[in-house]
């Protein structure tokens, strides 16, 4: 029995990669290296009605009257922890080529419409990976996947991972993080004929809808949600990130937000404040494409508040579809990836290990993720060359209006000033920094007569902005009410210093000077 330690300690790796101590049995040539969790997966397709939206104008282009339902549809692609051998069936890699044209899982389309998703798909393959048999894509076409249509779902409340739908190539890491206790929600892109970033007006709150809804009518666990998405579909779920107090951590998948072209489409949403991000965010992409991230100060500099690890496949010209389901089948099933196969797929699968140990760390607060985030891990065959990890750690945002004004009812002017000043140094996203957002906290103290915060913010914006006359003028009116005729007078000596240095000056400046001057005639 001396070699007992050494068993224990291979088990313990096995149930560490595995992502369980007890992983079910695998039937799918697809899930041999993946860390597939300990849950059977149940899959449906279902729709829900937005009734505060309105989808169609209520007059058509010809002036005639729409007489059909026009509120807004969503349908959803739901993954989630299910009961073993409760479902109707075992669902292919070929059911997920066509079922983005259904809007339920008892929804059908005519055999025409799916053989030509299935030809489509085909063709997809063949452009980015080369030509395949038909007896290979007959394979990969009935190739079993993990989940069980209709299965019973699980008794236990999960994290809920959200994104918008891409048919098959999300759909090996949906499957996975299902088993794994996740409940998956993709919903299906309606609004495909429409460009960023017009369509991020749709996307968001279609997701935002989403949660709301399976909040009331799924086993999910509301204090724990996260969101991810491949490709152009993990352009939205960073800009949700921005934008939704709910979402706990946010993944992109090979998403080249950050390179020429895309950013600026990406960027010039008006969801996109990169200073609202202030969650885990795991960015991933090849080492080749990351060349062309001409833009990566964006997630360096400006989403500082957020945590951020940027994990870099450094497998030599990875094509983009790599990073998902269709580059991972064609390396085991269609096997037509050359000398590079077996790196390919390794690239697949580290991808796979750190989206899903991302979201055990924040999600799930599991310890073993946290430390595989913290450093880089042993993965076994996977060799270390393969990839790299940095990591950013956030710094402490400076308050926002709201905030500050919220941290003086607590804890006191002195205390806040400090607390501004400290941030600020790191973080200068903050909207105070605008000197009409802070002269109106301050006016708003002034009308309530709570002299010593108002003169204290005034002098922090004057702090921020030394040389604007209009912000002297608020300070010495503060000074003023509070009764302190010397320092009235300084800062009315200060508006008129300023003004003094301008050719020309229009009424409001006018104003200001004449205010000033009958402030320092004052006895």
């Amino acid at each position: 029995m001396k070699n007992l330690p050494v068993l224990c300690k291979l088990i313990f790796l096995f149930a560490f990669l595995s992502g369980s101590a007890v992983a079910p049995a695998q039937t799918s040539p697809l899930y041999n290296s993946l860390p597939v969790g300990k849950y059977a997966v149940g899959f449906k397709i279902f729709t829900i009605t937005d009734s505060s939206r309105i989808s169609k104008p209520e007059y058509n282009y010809l002036g005639e009257k729409y007489a059909g339902d026009r509120t807004k549809k969503i349908t959803i692609h739901l993954w989630y922890p299910a009961v073993p051998n409760s479902g109707t069936s075992r669902i292919t890699y070929g059911d997920y080529c066509y079922n983005g044209r259904l809007t339920s899982t008892g929804d059908t389309i005519s055999a025409v419409e799916k053989d030509q998703q299935l030809l489509n798909s085909r063709g997809s393959v063949e452009r980015w990976f080369g030509k395949t048999t038909d007896d290979a894509w007959g394979r990969l076409l009935k190739t079993p996947m993990l989940a069980s249509i209709n299965a019973r779902p699980g008794n236990e409340k999960f994290p809920l991972l959200v994104g918008m739908l891409r048919t098959i190539s999300t759909s090996v890491t949906n499957e996975l993080l299902a088993s794994n206790g996740y409940v998956v929600a993709m919903v299906i892109d309606d609004q495909s004929r429409l460009d960023y970033p017009e369509l991020y007006l749709y996307e968001i709150p279609d997701m935002q809808f989403t949660i709301s809804y399976l909040q009331k009518h799924e086993a999910i666990d509301a204090g724990n949600i996260g969101t991810f998405g491949f490709s152009g579909s993990g352009f939205t779920q960073v800009l949700f990130a921005m934008n939704d107090y709910r979402v706990k951590a946010v993944a992109d998948i090979e998403s080249g937000i950050y390179m020429d072209g895309l950013f600026q489409r990406f960027s010039g949403s008006n969801y996109y404040i990169p200073s609202k991000l202030q969650v885990p965010f795991l960015h991933i992409f090849s080492r080749d494409l990351s060349k062309e991230e001409k833009y990566i100060g964006d997630f360096e500099n400006k989403t500082r508040s957020s945590k951020r690890y940027r994990l870099l496949l450094n497998q030599p010209k990875l094509h983009h579809w790599d990073s998902a389901a269709e580059g991972y089948s064609s390396c085991i099933i269609l096997q037509n990836r050359g000398t590079e196969q077996a790196n390919i797929k390794k690239s697949f699968e580290i991808e796979s290990y750190y989206l899903l140990n991302f979201f055990n760390a924040e999600l799930k607060s599991d310890a073993a993720a946290q430390k595989f985030m913290s450093v880089k891990p042993d993965l076994g065959e996977r060799q270390p060359a393969l990839w790299d990890i940095s990591i950013l750690e956030p710094v402490t945002p400076s308050p926002d209006y709201d905030e500050f004004e919220e941290i003086i009812a607590k804890k006191g002017i002195k205390a806040a000033v400090d607390i501004f000043n400290n941030t600020f140094k790191n973080d200068t996203s903050t909207n105070l920094r605008q000197g009409f957002m802070l002269n109106a906290l301050g006016s708003k103290f002034l009308r309530g007569k709570q002299y010593e915060e108002a003169i204290a913010i005034f002098k922090l914006n004057i702090q921020l902005h030394p040389e604007d006359a209009n912000l002297h003028d608020s300070l010495a009116e503060a000074c003023e009410a509070a009764g302190d005729k010397a320092a009235m007078k300084q800062s009315s000596r200060r508006v008129i210093d300023i003004l003094a240095k301008k050719d020309t000056l229009n009424d409001f400046e006018k104003g200001l000077k004449a205010s000033a001057e009958k402030r320092l005639k004052a006895k």
